[in-house]
């Protein structure tokens, strides 16, 4: 078996049903997408009565952004200027992710900003380092008063060492 190649002028009717998907998932209700996309344990529960709005936007998040994305109430995320350090893998590897992450960025409304970023978790912990921030963004899930973030490479407070970069996809 290997990988066959065909010109882009075949796949341009299933790029427009692909595209045309993103648009229509990143429209869905929050029950429609509960029910088609979110995890087992969200759609049990949600059933089930619990209080189910922090999780499910934790997925959403997820799901939409990419897997290293997360939100927080702005009084608890602090950013500024992303600063590049030399003969550093993390900040070098952040760097490549970043680039390639708004390469393929699909929505044109969306505009991501490379920061550093300091958070203060829902349990207190904090956490910083390179990333990006969501500085704008036609996902009208996002509750008010948010900042949608991806720490990609984070500075490690304890130890005082860069841990290896992530991948935001």
């Amino acid at each position: 078996m290997e990988t066959k190649v065909v010109p882009l002028n075949q796949a341009n009717k299933s790029l427009e049903e692909r595209i045309g998907h993103r648009i229509k998932v990143r429209g869905m209700s929050a029950d429609d997408f509960v029910e088609k996309h979110g995890s087992g344990t969200l759609r049990k529960n949600r059933h089930l009565g619990m209080s189910w709005k922090d999780q499910y936007l934790s997925e959403r998040i997820a799901y939409e952004f990419g897997w290293e994305f997360s939100y927080a109430p702005r009084s608890r995320i602090m950013t500024g200027d992303a600063y590049t350090e030399g003969d550093c893998s993390a900040i070098t590897e952040a760097g490549w992710h970043m680039e390639r992450y708004l390469n393929l960025s699909l929505f044109p409304e969306d505009i991501y900003k490379a920061q550093n970023i300091h958070v203060e978790e829902r349990d207190g912990t904090r956490r910083e380092g390179i990333g990006l921030v969501v500085e704008q963004t036609s996902a009208p899930f996002i509750p008010c008063g948010s900042v949608v973030y991806a720490l990609i490479a984070e500075y490690h407070l304890n130890t005082k060492q860069w841990g290896k970069a992530k991948n935001p996809f």
